[in-house]
């Protein structure tokens, strides 16, 4: 063989040998990619799987939650068609039959000054507007209300005698300024006018001692709107409820 062939062939197995080599290398590459794209495959599925063991374990706690709520439902539920059942069994009183109510005749009040007399199935409310009763800040029956209050108490003692009857005290929603040094809030104030209206009903024998209770509600129960005058004038105010 001449050197020249010799040569030549050489060359031929180099250029074999490159071909292969870069076959090879393609093939690594293209298996590499492969690997890569079946662990990230792999690890999306495999997350999928916990968000999906995740959500099961939800569901069954709010499916164990729902069978307790549905266990102590029906377990109320019976209670109370027992309840019904007893109660419906029981004879109905006279006293709590509507067709026994009766509207309660209030032209006794009529004309009485700052007096709005009202009856329901509870009872009779008599409200007065403190106005009438009271200065501004003050506790003190002024004489306009002192003759109020002895009208009130001459027509509850004729016609509503030996009932339970409670006073209370109402203000608007406006702080105490002026007489804060006095009362501390609109809770003293108001307590204070009932027990004054209460004690003047004492003095006019209209009412037991042992039947009469007084309290403060101050701006607790409005019956108008605190943002309007019209509307804190109506809360200021004294009611006597006289219980059926």
């Amino acid at each position: 063989m001449t050197w020249s062939r010799l040569i030549c062939c050489i060359g031929i197995l180099a250029i074999v040998s490159g071909c292969q080599t870069n076959n090879l290398e393609r093939q690594l590459s293209y298996n590499k990619s492969k690997l890569q794209e079946i662990e990230q495959e792999r690890d999306r599925l495999e997350f999928q799987l916990a968000t999906c063991e995740g959500q099961q374990k939800v569901a069954m706690d709010e499916l164990a939650s729902l069978q307790r709520r549905y266990a102590d439902l029906s377990a109320s539920k019976v209670a109370l068609e027992s309840e019904m059942s007893a109660l419906l069994a029981r004879p109905e009183p006279a006293s709590a039959q509507i067709d026994d109510f009766v509207v309660e005749d209030l032209g006794s009040f009529e004309g009485i000054e700052g007096l709005t007399a009202t009856s329901d199935e509870s009872g009779l409310r008599l409200t007065i507007d403190q106005s009438v009763l009271f200065s501004s800040g003050s506790a003190e029956v002024t004489r306009k209300g002192q003759e109020t209050l002895k009208k009130m108490a001459a027509v509850l003692k004729s016609e509503y005698p030996n009932r339970t009857i409670r006073v209370e005290g109402h203000t608007d929603s406006t702080p105490i300024k002026k007489t804060k040094s006095r009362w501390a809030s609109n809770w003293e104030l108001s307590s204070y006018r009932a027990c004054a209206v209460l004690r003047r009903l004492l003095a006019e024998n209209a009412v037991n001692s042992s039947s009469v209770s007084a309290i403060g509600f101050a701006d607790q129960r409005p019956v108008g709107n605190n943002d309007t005058k019209e509307g804190r004038r109506m809360n200021r105010r004294v009611e006597v409820i006289v219980e059926n």
